[in-house]
């Protein structure tokens, strides 16, 4: 093999390499549902997609977080969650690099 090829190969792999772990910021919202219960289990959420997120209090201790995405036309996914301190759970989970899963179950309603 001549070392131009070698050299070729190599810059080729590394280039894949980068490819393969530049993947997208994403977030997966999930939560155990019982067995006679239909509803959502999951939400896997593209961070770079979130316009705003807006939380508004409802009565007694709970939130409920709108997370807008902006799409044509802009997608709006709601969330209620029972406390405070679940609702900052999850915006610090929005945020870019946070977590990249969230169990919300029995404590948000997806």
């Amino acid at each position: 093999m001549s070392r131009s090829w070698c050299n070729s190969l190599l810059v080729a792999a590394a280039l894949l390499a980068g490819t393969a772990t530049a993947r997208a910021d994403t977030l997966l919202l999930q939560q155990s549902l019982p067995v006679d219960v239909a509803g959502t289990s999951f939400i896997l959420v593209d961070r770079s997609w979130i316009s705003h997120v807006m939380v508004s209090k409802d009565e007694g201790p709970s939130h409920r977080l709108t997370i807008r995405l902006a799409s044509e036309p802009p997608v709006d996914l709601q969330l209620t969650c029972n406390d405070e301190a679940i609702t900052r759970q999850v915006l610090d989970a929005l945020r870019r690099g946070g977590a990249a899963t969230l169990d919300v179950t029995g404590r948000c309603r997806l």
